[in-house]
């Protein structure tokens, strides 16, 4: 895993899932799988998990698309996300985002 510094060509995965009364643990356990392999990979910038509640977050930055599209292919996401994750969860939704340009932050509005 690189630095995560603000490039045009990052690109930004958002994975948000509703876990099933009960298996809030289950998918945690799910996403924190797939953290290590996921940061070995090329152009892999960052790969986190969040959640609150029942609500989990997936959220994971790639120095560019070829590199998230690969990303995607891999089996281990796969089985995550067609397999494991829908027995647990009410709700999975899967997003791509790049970021607006210039990156806004505390850094720059002061």
């Amino acid at each position: 895993m690189h630095s995560v510094l603000y490039r045009p060509e990052n690109i930004h995965l958002l994975i948000r899932v509703k876990a099933k009364k009960n298996e809030l643990d289950a998918v945690v356990s799910e996403a924190y799988k797939t953290i290590a392999m996921t940061h070995k990979e090329e152009g892999c910038l960052e790969y986190r998990v969040f959640h609150i509640d029942s609500d989990v977050m997936i959220f994971g930055t790639w120095k560019d698309e070829k590199s998230l599209e690969l990303h995607l292919l891999l089996k281990y996401h796969i089985d995550m996300i067609e397999k494991h994750l829908p027995l647990l969860s009410k709700k999975i939704n899967l997003k791509v985002y790049t970021e607006i340009e210039p990156p806004i932050t505390a850094l720059s509005v002061q």
